[in-house]
């Protein structure tokens, strides 16, 4: 095993056990750290048996091996943001529902109010 292997391999375990940390210590919702964990495993496997990207090069007749990690992780962030937009648009989707549904409970509210001061 060469030093960029041993590297790999050491930043992938060092970023599971921080995901792995951040998850017990309930700083990162599981959902979204399951990305994380893929990742990382992703990249242990890959730093322990690298003959897995020179046969993905092949496959997709990309030239060198670099250049096909850099192709993968480029679609796999490309995938990985696609997910992030459709959150955030639900995300803002619950916002508004929630906006107009405060501003019903208020006007229920009020005229309560109303009605008991009469």
């Amino acid at each position: 095993m060469n030093n960029l292997q041993l590297s790999l391999l050491a930043v992938s375990v060092l970023v599971l056990i921080f995901v792995l940390r951040n998850i017990i210590k309930n700083r990162m919702n599981i959902g979204y750290a399951m990305v994380w964990i893929m990742w990382a495993i992703g990249m242990v496997i890959i730093s322990l048996f690298p003959q897995i990207v020179a046969k993905v090069a092949r496959l997709l007749g990309i030239q060198t091996q670099s250049n096909a990690v850099f192709l993968i992780t480029i679609f796999l962030l490309y995938c990985l943001t696609f997910y992030l937009y459709l959150r955030i648009s639900r995300h803002n989707e619950d916002i508004v529902n929630l906006n107009y549904e405060i501003a019903s409970l208020r006007k229920k509210l009020e005229e309560l109010e109303n009605a008991g001061r009469k």
